[in-house]
């Protein structure tokens, strides 16, 4: 079942980026991408990287906290490069395996371990999207039209989905006992889907109690909202190098929608389609022309992966040298 999904997952992935990529292709000059990317101040490129060399310093530290300590940081910088390139290279998230078998390899971890702080720091990344959202929504200020008519019922959801995550952390198999109990009330508990979300529940439990996520819990969410505010500001330099210009507080709303996709597993190849396509949604709804949106899309999305590949590259050679 799980060979059948991930070569699904290939073959849509393929045919999800060619068409999105195609179409988007349709609405500009692919010179103008060139032209933007050669023409990008190099301060803000340079700040850009360094803030996002901070991000992968920090998801590092939070997989050493969440590993009791027990695992360097140094060594996780180096995993965590070759898991974060992986992730974006491959369609539907299938790149978070690599973090599992190369904790395995050069630290001897547990697959169990490896998947309960995998799960764990994707719950804390949601929460602390979810917190920069709604910060952004607070503060800023005239809301485009297209964004309030959508904001709540994406406000809404987003509450009903960390409160769930938060549930399923703290309280593990006393609130899976309840929702047990509400789905054996509602005769749902035939149903496919059902035995299937239960099933994961379930895993998702008996691998969280392998770690004591309690006591570190509120490091762990001060590193969440680091990883994801360097991600915030790389996303602004890169905009201010190209020369677009958006207050700080859109920049946030607009990487929140953008990087949710980077938790999610509906990426196409290399994520190129879907993040263009969102990317272009969101900017333009917050000011952008269609035409800078899609341009400014592409271009960040080329740098992005020219970070990850860097540091992916150094990662690889890194471990390799670790384990020869």
């Amino acid at each position: 079942m799980i060979l059948q999904y991930r070569s699904y997952a290939k073959y849509i992935a393929v045919l999800v980026t060619i068409a999105l990529v195609a179409i988007l292709f349709t609405q500009i000059n692919l010179g103008d991408v060139i032209s933007t990317l050669t023409n990008i101040n190099p301060i803000y490129l340079a700040a850009g990287f360094i803030l996002y060399v901070c991000s992968y310093f920090f998801r590092a530290w939070r997989f050493h906290l969440l590993l009791n300590k027990e695992v360097s940081i140094k060594d996780l910088f180096h995993i965590e490069c070759v898991h974060n390139m992986m992730n974006n290279l491959l369609p539907a998230r299938t790149g978070e395996l690599s973090y599992i078998y190369l904790l395995k390899k050069i630290n001897t971890r547990t697959t169990g371990e490896g998947v309960a702080t995998l799960i764990v720091s994707r719950i804390f990344d949601a929460i602390a999207l979810a917190i920069f959202f709604f910060c952004a929504i607070l503060l800023i200020r005239d809301i485009p039209t297209v964004i309030l008519d959508t904001i709540w019922l994406v406000a809404i959801g987003i509450i009903i989905f960390i409160i769930f995550l938060v549930l399923l952390l703290w309280y593990g198999r006393k609130f899976l006992f309840w929702i047990h109990k509400a789905i054996t009330f509602l005769h749902i508990e035939q149903k496919h889907w059902v035995k299937y979300l239960m099933k994961k529940g379930d895993e998702t439990v008996e691998s969280l109690d392998q770690i004591n996520i309690l006591h570190n819990q509120i490091y762990c969410l001060v590193s969440s909202l680091l990883i994801w505010g360097f991600n915030c500001g790389m996303i602004y330099f890169l905009l201010a190098g190209m020369g677009f210009d958006l207050s700080y507080l859109s920049i946030i709303i607009g990487a929140t929608f953008i990087l949710l996709t980077t938790i999610l597993p509906i990426q196409g190849i290399a994520g190129f389609g879907t993040t263009e396509l969102i990317w272009t949604l969101v900017f333009v709804s917050l000011g952008l022309s269609k035409n800078a949106a899609i341009v400014s899309g592409f271009s960040y999305h080329i740098l992005v992966i020219l970070f990850f590949m860097i540091l992916g590259i150094y990662g690889w050679l890194k471990i390799r040298i670790l384990v020869s």
